[in-house]
C-alpha cells in the first residue's frame, strides 16, 4: 500500500509569530514532524503543503516534496480538509503515482514519536478501519454551559480513577484512506481511536504550549546503579533516592545488582522501577535499556568498567567514587571526601550534599543559652561501637552539665547490646529512625560520627562534636574546617575525657556555642542546596556533551 504523509504549515499564526519556525531544542517546530515522517517504517512520500517560501525553503534541505498553497487556501478561515485535498492532488499528479493511505501530520504536535506513529499506522491497516484520529485521556470532572446556566457534565461525583472514559482529541495526525479525502472532509464511515500519552499528544498553541514542550523535550532516560545491603548499609540507596525524586519527570530506573530485599522493596515503595539482576549481566541490559545518564552510586569504580560505559555512548556520573575509575568519569561528585588538585571532572565538597528532602522541609533549631539536650547517633552500624563509649559517661554528663537529656539514635544494623541504659528515663533509644529531624530538632548539641549525618545536623543548626569511626572518615575534611564542629580525631585515639570534656565546655560556654550555631546556620544555607547544584551540574554538563557529540 502507498502511503503519503502531508504536513501543513502555514507561515502565520494568531497565537505565537511564525510557530512553525520558532527553535523548539534547537530545531524548528516543523523539524519534527518531518522527522517523524521520515523515520517511519511505512510512509512512503511527505509533501510540506505552505504558503509561506522560509518554511518551503527550510524543508527544501530534508527530502520531502513542497507544495506552495495557493492563495485561496493561505487565509485565517481555510480548514484543513481543502489544505490537505490540494496537497495530495498536486503530489499524486507530480509524482505520477496514486496513494492508498492519507496521513496529516500536524507540526504543533513535535512530541510525538515516530514508534507511535507506526503503531497507529499498523492498527490502522490490521484492523481495516477508514479513519484514524489520536486521542489523549481527559478523564476529569466537567462542567458546561447552557443559556448562561452552569451544570456539571457527569451523573456522580467520583474519584477520576472511577469516571468514565472520556478522550480529547490530539492534532498529532490523522490517518484515513485515498477515497475519504475530499474537499470538504477526511472522514470515513469506521472510525477508532488511538490513544497517546499526555506528553506525545501535546499540541502547541499558546507560548505555555511552548514552553512545556521545552521542557519535555529535554526528558532524559536516566538509570542510577547503586547497591544497598548490610556489608555497605543503606546511605547510597537513601541519596540515589532524593536525587531521583529531585529528577522527577524524567524516565527514572533502578538497577542493582548486589543487594538485598530492604533495599529493592525500599525503591519499590517510593514508586520507581527496579531491576536486580547479576554483575556480567549488567551490560546487556543497558544495551537494551539504552539510557542517556547512568549514575554510579557504588563507592570505587574500575577504570575499565566506567571505559565501557562511555564506550557505550552513555554520560556516566559516579558519586563517592575514589577508585582510579573516577578520573575518566563524566561527571564526580564526593561531598564527603576532597581531593588536591583534582580533575575537573570532579565537584568536592559540602556544596554538592544531596540532603534528605525531609531536611529542606525542617527549619533550623533555636539557639537556646542554657542546653538541655544532648542527641547521639553513629551510623547504620556503629563499628566502633562509640554510642556505649558515650553513654558510658552518661552519669558524669548529667552531674557534670546542664544537659538534662540524652536522645540515642541507633542505625538498623546496629547490634550491640545497651539494654541497660533503658532503665535511665533521662535516656531516650530509638532504632531505625524515620524522620531523623523531627528527633534532631530536640537536640542542643550532638556528638556523631564523621560521615553524611554531620551535614543533617549541619543544616538543623546544632553545634556538633564529631568522631571519625574508620580511616576513610578521616578523609571527611568538612569537620576540621568548619567551626560550627569539634573534630576530635579517629576513635582509636579519642578518649573518655577528650568527650566529656569537648561535652562541658561547649554546654557551659553559651558564647562559644552560639558561635558554632551560627556558622552551622550560614553552612545549612549552602548544603540545602546542594541538591539543587547538582542536578544543575548533571544537565547543564550533559547538555554540553551531548552538544559536542552531535557536532562532531
Amino acid at each position: 500500500m502507498k502511503i503519503l504523509g502531508i504536513i501543513p504549515a502555514r507561515g502565520g499564526s494568531k497565537g505565537i509569530k511564525r510557530k512553525n519556525l520558532r527553535i523548539l531544542n534547537r530545531k524548528p517546530l516543523i523539524y519534527y514532524q518531518i522527522k517523524n515522517a521520515l523515520e517511519s517504517k511505512f510512509i512512503d512520500d511527505i509533501v510540506v503543503t505552505s504558503d509561506s517560501d522560509e518554511i518551503l525553503n527550510y524543508a527544501s534541505s530534508l527530502h520531502v516534496h513542497l507544495r506552495k498553497r495557493p492563495e485561496s487556501l493561505a487565509d485565517d478561515i481555510t480548514t484543513l480538509d481543502p489544505v490537505i485535498y490540494d496537497a495530495l492532488e498536486y503530489t499524486e499528479l507530480n509524482n505520477k503515482k496514486e496513494y492508498d493511505i492519507v496521513i496529516t501530520l500536524q507540526p504543533t504536535s513535535p512530541l510525538m514519536s515516530p514508534v507511535s506513529l507506526d503503531k497507529a499506522i499498523e492498527k490502522f491497516m490490521d484492523e481495516n478501519i477508514d479513519t484514524l484520529l489520536p486521542v489523549v485521556d481527559a478523564t476529569h470532572l466537567y462542567w458546561k454551559k447552557d443559556n448562561d446556566k452552569l451544570s456539571p457534565d457527569y451523573e456522580t461525583r467520583l474519584n477520576r480513577q472511577w469516571l468514565p472514559k472520556k478522550y480529547k482529541e490530539a492534532g498529532a495526525f490523522l490517518i484515513t484512506r485515498r477515497e475519504f479525502v475530499k474537499k470538504n472532509s477526511r472522514f470515513g464511515k469506521n472510525i477508532d481511536i488511538f490513544i497517546l500519552e499526555e506528553t506525545e499528544g501535546l499540541d502547541i498553541d499558546t507560548e505555555m504550549d511552548f514552553l512545556i514542550a521545552e521542557t519535555a523535550i529535554k526528558r532524559l532516560k536516566i538509570t542510577f546503579i547503586v547497591n544497598g545491603n548490610n556489608d555497605i548499609g543503606m546511605g547510597h540507596v537513601y541519596r540515589t533516592l532524593t536525587l531521583a525524586d529531585g529528577l522527577l519527570g524524567h524516565d527514572i530506573l533502578f538497577i542493582m545488582t548486589d543487594s538485598g530485599k530492604t533495599s529493592i522493596n525500599l525503591i519499590k515503595e517510593r514508586g520507581y522501577n527496579v531491576i536486580n539482576t547479576k554483575k556480567d549481566s549488567l551490560f546487556n541490559l543497558l544495551a537494551d535499556i539504552n539510557p542517556n545518564i547512568i549514575i554510579n552510586d557504588i563507592l570505587d569504580t574500575k577504570f575499565d568498567y566506567i571505559n565501557k560505559l562511555k564506550d557505550s555512548g552513555f554520560f556516566v556520573v559516579n558519586f563517592e567514587d575514589l577508585g582510579d575509575g573516577s578520573d575518566n568519569a563524566h561527571l564526580v561528585f564526593n561531598a564527603l571526601y576532597e581531593k588536591t588538585n583534582p580533575n575537573p571532572n570532579h565537584r568536592f565538597g559540602y556544596e554538592y550534599e544531596c540532603l534528605n528532602e525531609k531536611f529542606l522541609l525542617n527549619e533550623p533549631i533555636k539557639f537556646k543559652k542554657v542546653p538541655k539536650t544532648l542527641l547521639t547517633t553513629f551510623g547504620g552500624v556503629d563499628q566502633c561501637n562509640m554510642t556505649s563509649k558515650l553513654l558510658n559517661l552518661s552519669s558524669e554528663i548529667f552531674n557534670q552539665t546542664p544537659l538534662e537529656k540524652i536522645i540515642v539514635i541507633l542505625g538498623g544494623g546496629y547490634k550491640h547490646n545497651i539494654d541497660l541504659y533503658q532503665i535511665d528515663s533521662r535516656i531516650e533509644i530509638h532504632q531505625q529512625v524515620d524522620n531523623m529531624p523531627e528527633l534532631m530538632k530536640k537536640a542542643d548539641i550532638a556528638v556523631t560520627s564523621n560521615g553524611r549525618t554531620i551535614y543533617e545536623l549541619t543544616s538543623m543548626g546544632i553545634p556538633t562534636i564529631s568522631i571519625a569511626q574508620n580511616d576513610r572518615e578521616t578523609l571527611h575534611l568538612f569537620a576540621r574546617y568548619n567551626k560550627g564542629i569539634k573534630y576530635l580525631g579517629i576513635s582509636c585515639t579519642v578518649t573518655d575525657e577528650d568527650i566529656l570534656n569537648s561535652i562541658k565546655a561547649i554546654s557551659y560556654d553559651a558564647n562559644l556555642r552560639g558561635k558554632m550555631y551560627h556558622k552551622q546556620l550560614k553552612s545549612s544555607a549552602v548544603i540545602k542546596n546542594g541538591l539543587t547544584k547538582i542536578i544543575d551540574e548533571i544537565s547543564s554538563n550533559y547538555w554540553k556533551w551531548k552538544h559536542e557529540k552531535n557536532q562532531n
